[in-house]
This record gives structure tokens, sequence and C-alpha cells, in this order.
């Protein structure tokens, strides 16, 4: 796809849905994926709205389970642990990103979601290595494989990053360029009130940084007088129950194309998991609509 089109719309990444009962009950007897129908639901529900940079939707569970399951190391039970040195042995989530792949329209761009090693390491409970920074490191070596598979089925991928707002480590630039040394396009998504990192943010060799500016407009004023080369997707409605209106959202776009102009892309401030199908639904047709309307209406004041 063409990334370089103004206000391209995309996601976070999860999107509401899971298999019913039902579904596992009978996937169990004829060997199939109960989880093929809840990511094409969450595919297509995304294409349909109008989002132009699509997941797979995340629908195989929580963001850290996912990649616990997949990377050796993990034990789950009633808890996440660390029991061994982690590492990468096949393919993740290469499947649910083929089967996205199928289904979207030629021009639809995809993306390649994987929680970063930062946040992994701080879910869960280590058992196993002497400091945190080695369960980090070895996780993100773990993780370049996985980035480096995707990279070739994927326009974007992701890195998500969440607990940096809360500490950001040393060496945590380190792991996320070394993750998305890739010849595909990059983003590092962190949601949260990121004030106190932006600096170390637009530092970063990311094509794409992307964070909670509805949740958090004081943001705005925080990039505002910053020079970088990054584009930046805006988070222009929020992971509330509530679906924003048309009208706030124009005036979200509009604030983030006065400051960041063609860099900017809009997504909803995070991932929409916890919301339900019909909400979700909403508020991705409603950015598309606020989004079109914007251009409309930037496109007839320069021929004007």
């Amino acid at each position: 796809m063409d990334l370089d089109k103004v206000l391209i719309t995309t996601v976070v990444g999860s999107f509401p849905g899971k298999p019913n009962k039902k579904s596992m009950m009978s996937s169990y007897y004829e060997k199939e994926d109960p989880y093929l129908d809840s990511l094409r639901e969450a595919v297509n529900a995304q294409v349909d709205a109008g989002i132009e940079l699509v997941s797979d939707g995340q629908t195989r569970g929580g963001m850290i389970e996912i990649f616990a399951e997949g990377l050796k190391g993990f034990r789950i039970k009633e808890k996440i642990e660390i029991i061994s040195d982690i590492e990468h042995i096949e393919p993740i989530t290469l499947e649910d990103i083929k089967e996205t792949r199928s289904i979207i329209p030629a021009s639809t761009g995809l993306k390649g979601i994987i929680t970063g090693p930062w946040t992994i390491v701080n879910s869960v409970e280590d058992q196993h290595y002497d400091s945190k920074m080695d369960a980090v490191l070895d996780t993100t070596e773990a993780l370049k494989k996985e980035a480096e598979i995707l990279a070739e089925y994927c326009d974007v991928i992701q890195i998500d990053e969440p607990y940096f707002s809360v500490e950001f480590p040393d060496y945590g630039e380190e792991c996320i360029e070394k993750i998305t040394d890739l010849d595909t396009k990059t983003a590092l998504h962190v949601c949260g009130d990121i004030e106190h990192i932006v600096e170390e943010l637009v530092e970063m060799e990311i094509d794409i940084l992307d964070h909670e500016f509805a949740a958090n407009p004081h943001l705005y004023e925080v990039f505002k007088d910053l020079s970088f080369d990054q584009r930046v997707a805006v988070g222009v409605v929020t992971t509330r129950p509530d679906t924003e209106e048309i009208e706030e959202i124009k005036d979200n776009i509009n604030r983030a194309y006065d400051i960041f102009g063609p860099k900017t892309m809009i997504d909803p401030d995070c991932g929409l998991k916890n919301l339900k199908k019909e909400t979700a639904r909403n508020k991705l047709e409603n950015m598309v609509i606020a989004r079109n309307v914007v251009l409309n209406e930037r496109n007839r004041k320069i021929r004007s």
C-alpha cells in the first residue's frame, strides 16, 4: 500500500471477538481452528469500516499470552512464568497473518503486531533469570526472529510497548531497534502518558510513532516544538465504551494535522478488544467518516 498517503487510517491491533463454546467444542471433534471465524470477523469489520492499514485483530488471546504461548521458556498455568531460557522455536502469528492477507483487498495494508520484550517480561513472573535485563535481551532476540518472518507478509511491523510509559530502561532503545532492523516499515506503539519519554522515543530509528492523544491531549503540546522524522499515528478516539461523535473526531484530526501535517496517521488510542463489537465497529466507522470529511474540507480550501 501507499504508506505516504495523507491521513492513513489504521488500528493499534486488537479487536473484540473470540470463539463461542459451541465453536470450541466443534473444533475439538472436527480438528478445525476455532479462531479463524473470529479472525475473519475482526478483519472484515476493519475493512468494511474503511480502515486502510489493518491488523489480524489479535483475537486468539491477550497481548502477553499470545507470545508467551509461542516462545520457549514460558509456562502458563494460573499465571505466566519464565522457567527457562527464552527462545523462538517456530512462527507464532504467521498463519493468522497469512489468513488476513488472503482476505483483505490488494489495496489494503497489513500490520503485524508484536508485543515488546520490556512489556512481556514486566507482565510475567520470572523464576529463571538472575536479572530482568537478561530476560529482556533474550526475549528481544526471540522476537527479532518473529519480526523477520512477519516482515515477508506485512507492510508494517508494530512493536507494542505499553510498559514504556511506566518505566523506560536504559537498554529500551537498543531492544526496539534490534527487533525493527528490517526492510519493512516499522512502528512503535506506547500508550498512556508518554510526556516524560518523548525525547527518547523520537530518537529511535522507527518509521511510525503511535500514541494515545485522545486520552492525553496535552501530548500535542509536548510534540509541538520537537523536530523529528517519524510519521505519527495519532489516537483520535478513545477506548472508552461511548462512541465519539464525528465532529469531535474531526476536531482531533484537524488538531493533529495542524501540528504533524502530512506525517499524520490516525487510529484509536489503543486496542479495542475490551469493547462490545458494535461499539468497536462504530468507533472505526466514525473515525473513517471524520477523516474523509477533513480531507474533503482541506482539499476545497486548497482549490479555492
